[in-house]
């Protein structure tokens, strides 16, 4: 009977073991499912930033709560192109790149946002949705007219099809840049302007 004893403490003290290997491994697993799908709901608070700045229809600043700026490109979306110097020669935006600027400004300027990642572009910077109230900036720039769909390479976790249906609803409404005689896409306009 002693030995029956011995064996059931071994088996609770190894399914004890075996709970807690379970439970830390769901907690990895909880922290590394945010970070890699940002629209997974998992309970976790997440980081606030206040915007300070766009410079455009697709690029904003923003700041930390510990005071640290980081600059965001709107992932999804292309907005027309602003006027860019270039040394000493400053070229000519795109028509509408200053309307998406202060459309862009007047919807996130100084207020408080979350964000949904999508890692970094070549150029360094942070790709991602800007949330106000769980609504998305991208895609309301996109549903105002003052943005088009990105024609390049998404990041593989960015549902896109949202912002499709809302580019097209906006071409048939003329909104914004939809309503321009002759717009053409900042995709060509920047391929224009290297020539």
């Amino acid at each position: 009977m002693h030995k029956w004893k011995k064996i059931r403490y071994i088996a609770r003290v190894q399914m004890l073991a075996i709970f807690a290997t379970l439970v830390t491994l769901q907690t990895s697993t909880a922290q590394i499912l945010s970070r890699d799908n940002p629209q997974k709901d998992l309970g976790l608070s997440q980081p606030t930033y206040t915007v300070v700045s766009c410079n455009d229809g697709d690029t904003c600043k923003l700041k930390a709560a510990d005071n640290t700026q980081i600059k965001v490109r709107l992932v999804g979306i292309d907005a027309p192109e602003s006027a860019k110097k270039r040394g000493k020669k400053k070229n000519e935006g795109q028509p509408g790149a200053q309307e998406a600027k202060t459309y862009l400004n007047t919807l996130v300027v100084g207020k408080t946002v979350t964000l949904r990642a999508y890692g970094s572009d070549m150029y360094g910077r942070n790709l991602a949705e800007i949330m106000i109230n769980n609504e998305s900036a991208n895609l309301k720039m996109v549903t105002e007219g003052w943005a088009e769909v990105y024609r390049g390479k998404a990041p593989n976790t960015l549902d896109i099809s949202s912002f499709e249906l809302a580019e097209n609803e906006a071409r048939k409404a003329k909104r914004g840049i939809w309503s321009m005689p002759g717009y053409e896409s900042p995709k060509s306009w920047r391929k224009r302007q290297k020539n």
